[in-house]
Formats: C-alpha cells, sequence, structure tokens
C-alpha cells in the first residue's frame, strides 16, 4: 500500500474526530490534505501495551484486507498503513445504517448483498462483523459502503463447508438488517 502522507503530515495537520473508541480500540478521525479527505485509524493515542500489541496486529490484519479489497465496489478505496499504528482510506460522506435517518433505495439491500458477493468471490474474505449497524455505511449518494476489516478471515485456506458457512454468516447479517428495514 502507497502511503499518501506520514505520521509527521498528520500531527501538522488538523484532524476531526469521528469516533473515540474504547480504551483497546483505534481513535478513528478525519484529516484532509492536498484537497482529498481522509479517515485515518489510529492507535498511537493509546497505551503503550495497546499501540505495540493489539493496535499493531490490529492495524497490519486490516491493512492486509483492504488491499485485497482494492476495486471492489462498496469497499474503502486507496487504503495504506501511514505506520504500524495507523492506516487511511478516502472518507466516503455517509452515516452508519444504524443511524441513518431516511428511507432507504430499493437497491440498497441488492447492492450490498452483490458488494458481499464481490468481496466473497474477488477478495476471497469474509467481513464477519456485518451485524454491526455501523460496520455499513449508507453514502450520501444512497449506496453501501462497508467498514471495519479488523475481524476478516481469508478464505484461501478455508476447506469449503468452512468457507460456506463463513459466508453465510456475512450474507446473514445483511438478511438480518434487510428484514428490519
Amino acid at each position: 500500500m502507497a502511503g499518501n502522507f506520514s505520521r509527521t503530515d498528520l500531527e501538522r495537520g488538523e484532524r476531526r474526530p469521528l469516533h473515540e473508541g474504547r480504551w483497546a480500540n483505534a481513535v478513528v478521525y478525519t484529516f484532509e490534505t492536498a484537497g482529498t479527505r481522509w479517515v485515518v485509524k489510529d492507535f498511537r493515542l493509546r497505551s503503550w501495551l495497546v499501540r505495540n500489541v493489539i493496535g499493531r496486529l490490529l492495524i497490519r490484519r486490516e491493512a492486509r484486507g483492504l488491499l485485497k479489497l482494492a476495486g471492489v465496489p462498496g469497499a474503502p478505496a486507496a487504503a495504506f498503513r501511514i505506520d504500524p499504528f495507523a492506516l487511511a482510506y478516502r472518507f466516503i460522506p455517509g452515516r452508519g445504517l444504524r443511524k441513518y435517518p431516511g428511507m432507504l433505495t430499493p437497491d440498497f439491500f441488492p447492492q450490498l448483498e452483490r458488494t458481499v458477493h464481490e468481496m466473497h468471490a474477488r477478495a476471497r474474505i469474509v467481513h464477519l462483523d456485518m451485524r454491526n449497524a455501523d460496520n455499513i455505511l449508507v453514502t450520501d449518494a444512497g449506496e453501501p459502503m462497508l467498514l471495519d476489516f479488523q475481524s476478516h478471515l481469508s478464505l484461501r485456506w478455508m476447506p469449503g463447508p468452512l468457507r460456506r458457512f463463513a459466508q453465510r454468516i456475512d450474507l446473514g447479517a445483511i438478511y438480518k438488517h434487510w428484514a428490519r428495514r
């Protein structure tokens, strides 16, 4: 993942908080540079233990997942690791499905389902945390986008029955949200 800015740039620029997280979660904020707005997930502000054990592991893990998702519609774009404690991807305006106040387009859930099928087929990963409605963004254009790939697993090593079970977990989450709406 080629970087677009560094930790030094982050510390010099203005950051706008999105989510503080709990003690062992990343701080999530937006950062703008060269006219592009980015989402940054950052463990640098956490304790030494969280930053160096949990943070390094989760950033590396999520960065790998986002790299596999490059080019999959509905996945974060232009993702890269800033350093061992932080990653960034392009900001897309929208709201989490849980807090989305309006009506969804009739094509929202079928489009989300297609995105997940494409994620499974092209990127060969499962998300495994879409039951959390905050991990599904409704963009300002009314389209779905998946967020937070810390829990993802690769499908490459899974035997057929386990792979199908993991894929059903993702699809079941979509159907749960669809039924609620």
